[in-house]
């Protein structure tokens, strides 16, 4: 084939690849890019979320994932208030978090939520925001945070769906805290059984003991 030819028929390929796979071709080190996918079905309501942020609060997360254990998907939002990044170190206001599950026909519900579990924007001290990540399994949840400086501390805090109670309860809170010059660290690891019933929109960390380094 000669070297014309080829060239032509370089351009034609070039020029029927779609614009999404060319932006990946001009750049090899940018973040791949998904191929353009069909609306989604709008019953799920998955992109209604901010409308849960009202007054001039903000989304800071969302995780979805199945909730209730039944295959439907719903979300946990953390709710950052207006102001937050603005107050003083450690005296902001605490996240919401907020828990959404669809109804019957698809629609996404507040079905609870709780402003103790998330600390404030700068309540981390100097590691910055406390606010770690949270992640959902089949019909439970787990929001982590974390801070400190050379004493470091992390919580993680497990809830569970209850269908015969219809509602999530603490199963496990594991709370840490170590010095990173001395070494000394400390764990406290908490299930049902020593949580007692506690659900979710009134689980508050302040009643839970703290990982205290001597």
């Amino acid at each position: 084939m000669q070297p014309k030819t080829r060239s032509r028929l370089a351009l034609i390929a070039l020029l029927t690849v779609p614009a999404w796979a060319c932006a990946q071709i001009a750049n090899p080190y940018a973040k791949p890019t998904a191929a353009p996918s069909a609306p989604q079905d709008k019953g799920t309501k998955m992109d209604d979320l901010k409308s849960f942020a009202t007054g001039g609060a903000k989304i800071l997360e969302s995780t979805k994932g199945d909730l209730t254990g039944d295959g439907r998907q719903g979300a946990v939002l953390i709710i950052d208030p207006p102001g937050g990044a603005d107050a003083k170190l450690g005296e902001g206001p605490a996240r919401d978090v907020l828990l959404v599950v669809p109804d019957a026909s698809g629609h996404l519900q507040k079905a609870a939520s709780n402003a103790r579990i998330v600390p404030c924007a700068t309540c981390g001290g100097v590691s910055g925001d406390p606010y770690g990540y949270t992640k959902i399994g089949k019909g439970q949840f787990t929001i982590v945070n974390g801070g400190g400086s050379r004493e470091r501390w992390s919580d993680e805090f497990t809830f569970t769906w209850s269908a015969a109670k219809k509602d999530w309860f603490a199963s496990h809170v594991v709370r840490k805290a170590s010095d990173n010059e001395s070494g000394n660290e400390k764990h406290v690891d908490l299930y049902a059984k020593d949580l007692g019933e506690v659900s979710f929109k009134d689980f508050d960390p302040g009643k839970i003991p703290e990982a205290t380094l001597p």
